[in-house]
Parts: C-alpha cells; sequence; structure tokens
C-alpha cells in the first residue's frame, strides 16, 4: 500500500464487505491515515493497526468470492438464481457472511444484466459488483490527498480510530 491508493476501512471484522471506502493520506510503519470518501468534509481518521484497513483489490475480491459461492449454492438448490426474489437473494448473501448492504448493493446490479438474452449474465454480474468496489490505481486525480503538514493534529491516540 502507498499514498493515495484506495483503501477500505473495516467496520465489522466478522461480515465481508463491511467498510467504508477511504484513501491512504499517510503511510507509517504500524499505522495509516486515511482520508473518508464522503461527498463533503471528508475527516483525516488515523487507525492504529494497518490490519484495520483493506486494499481495494482483496476487499473486492472477497466480496466476489463470496457473491460466486452464494450463486452457486442458489443455482444447486433452486435450479436458478431466477426463481428467488431480491429479497430472498439478499437473505442468501448475508446469511452467507455478506455485509447487509454490500449484499443489497450487489442484488441491485442483478437489474442491470439480462439474464435471459445474455451471454455470460453472471460474469456481467461479478464484473458490475467488481467495478462497484474495486479502484485499480491510485486515486490523487479524484481527491485531494492532505500532507502531513496539513493534516490536524490528532485529538487523541488512545482509540483505535480517531476522527482528526
Amino acid at each position: 500500500m502507498k499514498i493515495g491508493d484506495q483503501v477500505y476501512l473495516i467496520t465489522d471484522p466478522h461480515q465481508t464487505g463491511a467498510g467504508i471506502p477511504c484513501v491512504i493520506s499517510v503511510l507509517n510503519d504500524t499505522t495509516v491515515e486515511v482520508v473518508v470518501e464522503f461527498p463533503c468534509d471528508s475527516p483525516n481518521i488515523k487507525v492504529c493497526g494497518l490490519e484495520e484497513v483493506l486494499s481495494s483489490n482483496v476487499y473486492t475480491h472477497s466480496i466476489l468470492n463470496l457473491v460466486y459461492q452464494t450463486y452457486e449454492e442458489i443455482q444447486h438448490r433452486y435450479g436458478s438464481i431466477l426463481n428467488l426474489t431480491f429479497e430472498e437473494i439478499v437473505a442468501q448473501l448475508v446469511q452467507n457472511g455478506l455485509a447487509p448492504q454490500t449484499a443489497r448493493r450487489c442484488v441491485d446490479l442483478i437489474d442491470h444484466v439480462v439474464w435471459q438474452n445474455q451471454a455470460l449474465p453472471l460474469r456481467r454480474w461479478l464484473e458490475s459488483i467488481r467495478d462497484l468496489y474495486h479502484c485499480p490505481g491510485p486515486v490523487r486525480k479524484r481527491f485531494s490527498v492532505p500532507t502531513p503538514c496539513s493534516a490536524a493534529p490528532v485529538v487523541s491516540e488512545t482509540s483505535p480510530v480517531v476522527y482528526v
């Protein structure tokens, strides 16, 4: 990881896809500071451990693996993903460990795939999910990354996540 890379701040380590998109602004040996990607007033957050962030690539890969595994289970049990409602698909994803909000976003992308008349519809769905969560390169062009000199001092370093 390096400054300017898109990462996800993990909000629940027990659910795949539970994270907040951020950009690395400061990288030290054991800590990292990130800028949360909010539309306005993006706060700097000092994260105490590197294990609290995942690269965009790893985060997306874990979501895609879980979605694909769930798809295979649905195909085996019900014959087709088209035999379930969107809510039932969300429930299956959540049951397999995907964060509810992420599951809903993934299922919303099913609408963009023409399952009946398109070649490789599963591939198209997974590509849509990948495109939503993965940013392959540094995102410096989209977000201004503060330098260590311009960042406000850390208020407290006792809690794992500190807003600056």
